[in-house]
């Protein structure tokens, strides 16, 4: 027998915020900027690859940020760790309008990077964990998603704004809508657990009450592999690979826009491209969330690395072929998938519930190592060769090695120390 559902469950809530988290967060900051750097570059005498440091310096920050990240949202008021963070995000932000000098955008890219490791990735796949029994990878493509779609609509603002008031005043204005899209929920609606409001995770059931027992009988506490097991094994070595390898193709996004321009498109039309892959974004997220729920994460995994391999080969041969450019933006959209949804699920599906959190957040120091030379070497490659075409060629090498280190990781998952109480569920569950 199933246990009654409320009629309105505050699972919904977390669901919208996180929603809007990822658009006015992740979205905004990152996933819009590349609308930035022509105009910018072009006014101030920059070559694109100093502007594109600052995306650099973001993900070099995230190396030092990710230790605590985990830790600190499980362990200190949610509410305060996302608010503060999230406004000096902002400010960081506003402050861009005032910059002359390309090392000035490179703090701001550090403060992102401290900052922003607190809400552009991390805390969304912990809320929906803890808040989602059922569907939690749809869930979580669900929120995920909306960084696509606050690219999708920002971009092409950020765009109008640029060419209306001037970049100066249009970061100004997209200072004022990332708070006004953010802080209402992380300063009043998060909740880090269902428990600290007296509730179950949403398609919680009497049948898992009973299971929960069971393992509090055996173990206390949350299955899985120990974090400080986990961090000596190779499927975590392939997981910390993983997330800097597909980290390094966010390193393109703030170059499709330049891209488009230098084979004779004009800026509405990069800027219109970079809204192709958060359309892409959107879809593949969605579908990502279906899939997993379905087919497994490792299956869906291999997809959105053959959609981005694509993505690439199209952009190499689209020339002014413009519905290939966008279908190949489209496909690209995969990659920003494959950094919010299916990352978060595969160290689930490898580790467990149990140091889910940090080993996560230890994973992803990955994304700053490896993620920290995308930006700076495609537009390296840009301004060495004056094309974006041999940059896309080693995107599809990297998606190749990508989809070696995740075959490595569930090669290597049997050899994983989880607990014996997991294993004698597993057993009685075949029997």
């Amino acid at each position: 027998m199933t246990a009654a559902r409320p009629r309105f469950h505050y699972a919904w809530l977390i669901l919208i915020g996180c929603c809007f988290m990822q658009a006015g967060g992740l979205g905004a900051v990152l996933d819009a900027a590349g609308v930035f750097f022509v105009p910018v570059c072009e006014d101030l005498g920059f070559s694109r690859s100093e502007l594109s440091m600052y995306l650099t310096f973001y993900f070099i920050a995230t190396v030092f940020a990710m230790p605590v990240v985990g830790r600190w949202i499980t362990k200190y008021n949610v509410n305060r760790v996302l608010s503060v963070s999230f406004a000096l995000v902002v400010a960081a932000v506003a402050a861009m309008g005032l910059y002359s000098e390309p090392w000035q955008w490179w703090i701001s890219g550090i403060v992102f990077g401290l900052a922003g490791s607190f809400i552009f990735v991390v805390p969304a796949p912990i809320l929906i964990g803890n808040w989602f029994h059922a569907h939690k990878g749809l869930a979580l493509g669900v929120a995920m998603s909306f960084s696509g779609i606050g690219g999708a609509v920002l971009g092409p603002v950020f765009t109008l704004l640029i060419q209306g008031l001037g970049w100066r005043e249009a970061y100004f204005v997209a200072a004022a809508v990332m708070a006004l899209l953010v802080l209402p929920w992380t300063l009043f609606v998060f909740k880090l657990r269902p428990e600290d409001v007296g509730m179950k995770p949403y398609g919680w059931t009497e049948q898992d009450e009973q299971d929960e027992r069971r393992r509090a009988g055996a173990l206390a506490g949350a299955l899985g592999v120990p974090l400080a097991k986990a961090l000596k094994t190779v499927p975590f070595v392939c997981m910390f690979l993983f997330s800097g390898l597909i980290a390094y193709f966010a390193g393109f996004n703030s170059h499709l826009p330049g891209y488009a321009q230098s084979i004779g498109f004009s800026a509405l039309v990069g800027s219109s491209l970079l809204t192709a892959v958060m359309v892409g974004n959107v879809v593949e997220k969605l579908l990502v969330g279906w899939l997993n729920d379905r087919v497994g994460v490792q299956f869906t995994v291999n997809i959105q690395l053959g959609m981005v391999a694509l993505g690439f080969l199209g952009f190499m041969f689209a020339g002014d072929n413009l519905v290939l450019l966008y279908a190949s933006a489209f496909l690209f959209g995969a990659q920003n998938s494959l950094v919010s949804v299916s990352t978060p699920l595969l160290v689930r599906q490898l580790f467990g519930e149990r140091d889910f959190p940090a080993i996560f957040t230890y994973a992803r120091i990955g994304t700053g190592v490896i993620g920290c030379l995308g930006p700076v070497t495609v537009a390296a490659i840009f301004d060495v060769t004056g094309s974006f075409v041999p940059a896309f060629a080693l995107g599809i090498g990297i998606t190749a090695l990508g989809f070696a280190t995740v075959r490595l990781a569930y090669a290597r998952r049997g050899k994983l120390a989880w607990s014996e109480a997991e294993d004698a569920l597993e057993s009685q569950a075949s029997n």
